[in-house]
């Protein structure tokens, strides 16, 4: 197989910066055409390994950016979930036509959650869908909860019920409830694994994980790094809490109410989006030979 040449969308969130850390690693390199093109808003100096490209995804700039990467293997969209960057970034593949497109999953398997809360998250499911329909090849890469020391599972704790400020806990399902997790750097080092890959041999759903938690895990990790003992205030069961889930996503989604959705998931247990019986780590890293799986 040839080097793959390949584009990223989307710097400034979580992912941007471990995904190209991944790739300048030298791990991939003889797998890997550089330099990498990186879409940026932002003017930033080009390296051998890193061509940024400054351009803005939207109506009146997406034709320029499609030319700048023309004839591009592979597409990794790390953008907002927002329609408008959405609509963009189909127009874009429309254009490019690349033989491989990532996009902005990560996170929850929205079909799994499809099962039984209809709708969650619809607009990253049809996305992928409208994708597949232009005929470009779509690996979803769904990855559990990220966990990051210092924000993820650490500092921000909200769906796993704990409340900071009021040194609380709100129970939503058993504590030992299994969860999928990943960090960061692992979900840089398997995206950068699978894009390098024939993409003919690629399932359209990966899942990964760096390690199984359970949401006592993180309510210990809290108590222990911050020195403080947290007070359960409630108890609801998963059955519970799934009807619960379903009259908050009927009244309207929100965002402030997005941590709570997360752990009502996760509460749901095995293969309802956030604990997985079938993960493809050994797929993105064949018996760890390219990187050690990060713990919590």
């Amino acid at each position: 197989m040839s080097k793959v040449s390949v584009a990223v969308i989307g710097l400034n969130g979580f992912l941007g910066k471990p995904l190209l850390a991944a790739l300048e690693s030298g791990k991939f390199d003889d797998k890997l055409q550089f330099p990498i093109k990186a879409i940026t808003r932002k003017e930033t100096p080009s390296t051998d390994k890193v061509q940024y490209v400054v351009g803005t995804l939207d109506e009146a700039n997406i034709d320029a950016i499609a030319e700048q990467i023309k004839g591009i293997d592979v597409i990794v969209e790390l953008v907002h979930p927002t329609p408008e960057l959405f609509a963009a970034t189909e127009k874009l593949a429309s254009l490019v036509k690349p033989k491989l497109y990532v996009p902005s999953q990560f996170g929850t398997d929205l079909i799994q959650v499809d099962t039984y809360s209809p709708g969650f998250l619809g607009a990253k499911t049809e996305h992928s869908k409208k994708l597949r329909a232009l005929g470009v090849k779509v690996v979803d890469v769904i990855t559990g909860f990220f966990f990051a020391p210092g924000a993820f599972l650490y500092e921000i704790v909200g769906h796993v019920g704990i409340d900071p400020a009021t040194k609380t806990v709100v129970q939503r399902g058993a504590p030992e409830t299994k969860i999928a997790v990943s960090s960061l750097p692992d979900i840089g080092y398997a995206v950068a694994s699978i894009i390098t890959k024939d993409p003919s041999t690629l399932p359209d759903t990966i899942r990964i994980q760096s390690d199984t938690i359970t949401f006592q895990d993180v309510i210990n990790r809290y108590e222990k790094d911050h020195n403080v003992k947290l007070t359960v205030t409630e108890t609801i069961s998963k059955e519970e809490s799934l009807e619960d889930l379903k009259k908050r996503i009927a009244a309207g989604f929100k965002p402030s109410d997005f941590l709570i959705y997360l752990q009502i998931i996760a509460a749901q247990g095995l293969d309802k989006g956030l604990s997985f019986s079938e993960i493809h780590n050994e797929l993105v890293n064949p018996g760890e030979s390219l990187w050690k799986w990060s713990k919590y």
